[in-house]
């Protein structure tokens, strides 16, 4: 007696390089969501705090203009918080992640804080006129989860195989 039968087979290799390719661009579209919420909450003055997220947009392939209005010497301008600043994107073992940090004590301390009634030491520069806290951070997180809501895995079809079989 003898059967004839096909069988499913998944090209693993195939299926993860396309998996791949799509969670890193849903990724890096959720990182520019993210990116753009940031820089849309954080005033500007000197441009250095919107400069802490240029390794981050250079990382997706995002562009966004940058300008300043002075600043104190040696801390003006987007360069100085680029210094700053990391950014990257990871993909390790199938969890993809997108880092952000930044030492520029002014967007930290105004993350949290209005300089204006709180001044940090007791020292204020100049009167904020766009005082924090600004909480760039909650307003972010919640526009990249909006951007991966439905995100799903691509579909396995085409790299499925019917492979005939006889035993």
């Amino acid at each position: 007696m003898t059967c004839s039968f096909l069988l499913l087979k998944l090209n693993t290799g195939s299926y993860r390089k396309t998996l791949d390719a799509q969670l890193l661009q849903k990724l890096k579209d959720a990182v520019g969501a993210w990116i753009q919420a940031s820089i849309t909450v954080i005033p500007v003055w000197s441009g250095a705090s919107h400069g802490t997220f240029l390794k981050l947009a250079s990382r997706i392939g995002m562009t966004f203009s940058l300008t300043g209005g002075g600043g104190l010497p040696g801390m003006a301008g987007p360069s100085y918080g680029d210094a700053r600043s990391q950014g990257r994107l990871t993909n390790w073992n199938g969890a993809y992640m997108a880092e952000y940090s930044t030492t520029l004590w002014h967007l930290i301390y105004n993350e949290y804080n209005n300089a204006n009634m709180n001044p940090e030491d007791g020292h204020l520069f100049a009167r904020l006129i766009t005082p924090g806290p600004y909480m760039f951070q909650d307003k972010a997180n919640a526009a990249f989860l909006e951007s991966i809501k439905g995100v799903t895995l691509p579909s396995p079809w085409s790299h499925l195989t019917l492979v005939p079989r006889q035993v």
